[in-house]
């Protein structure tokens, strides 16, 4: 089994930080929209579908971090992100 070099790890582990962080300015953004700490009556679009946006994006990256090497944190990043793509959606559903 040939191990792939350091430079290789290391870029993954940084997609991977990327996706989580992702997902967290996701999770920030949708949960205060959702929990009404924030009111956007002019935008009101805005805070449903830019963590939409932020998760796909995020999923991504944390795919092609897993796919370059299998590391925890890649899945951490693709969880987060489809728990937090959720909320907007469901949102969407109860609104509806």
């Amino acid at each position: 089994m040939s191990e792939k070099p350091s430079s290789i790890n290391g870029s993954s582990t940084f997609i991977a930080i990327v996706s989580i962080v992702a997902g967290c300015l996701a999770a920030i953004v949708a949960g205060s929209f959702l929990s009404g700490a924030i009111e956007l009556a002019a935008i009101e679009i805005f805070p449903i579908f830019f963590p939409i946006i932020i998760c796909a994006v995020g999923i991504f990256l944390g795919v092609v971090a897993f796919r370059i090497s299998k590391r925890r944190l890649a899945v951490m990043g693709i969880a987060l992100n489809a728990v937090v793509l959720l909320l907007p959606l469901g949102f969407l559903v109860v609104k509806l």
